[in-house]
Formats: structure tokens, C-alpha cells, sequence
């Protein structure tokens, strides 16, 4: 099992963090019963140098992260 925490702190949630917290709603058929999404007030990243919005898939911290950038880290992760 994959844990997905999706940050909607203030930040994120302005620059995209809303819209990947609603992509729980949508998990891909193949990944449903392979991943927990949850929602985090924030991951503690950097802001000095931030790319966000900010996603970790497990441990991996995902910059920017899309849809299909979350998916492509999940699907490592479970075939690892």
C-alpha cells in the first residue's frame, strides 16, 4: 500500500494543491486498492525555493507535481 499526501497548505492550495486534492476522486481503476490519499495542511518544504504544488508519494517528495506525475511515482513504487 502506497500512501499519497497531497498538500493544500495555504501555498499549495493556491497554486494547484486544490485541484490534485480532488484527483482522489479519480484514482486510475488499476491503482484503487494500491494507495491511501490523504490530505496534508502542509510537507514542510522549502519555501525559499518552492516549486509547488507539493505531493509525497510514500517518502519521494513530488515538486510540481501533476496528476501524472503522481501516478508515474505510485507506479514505481508498487513495482519496485
Amino acid at each position: 500500500m502506497v500512501t499519497v499526501r497531497i498538500c493544500v497548505g495555504t501555498y499549495c492550495y493556491l497554486t494547484g494543491g486544490s485541484q490534485l486534492a480532488q484527483w482522489k476522486n479519480y484514482i486510475p481503476q488499476n491503482l484503487q486498492d494500491k494507495v491511501i490519499v490523504l490530505s496534508s495542511s502542509c510537507l514542510d518544504c522549502n519555501e525559499d525555493n518552492a516549486k509547488p504544488p507539493y505531493v509525497k508519494v510514500g517518502k519521494v517528495l513530488i515538486e510540481q507535481a501533476t496528476p501524472e506525475k503522481i501516478v508515474e511515482e505510485i507506479e514505481r513504487q508498487i513495482t519496485v
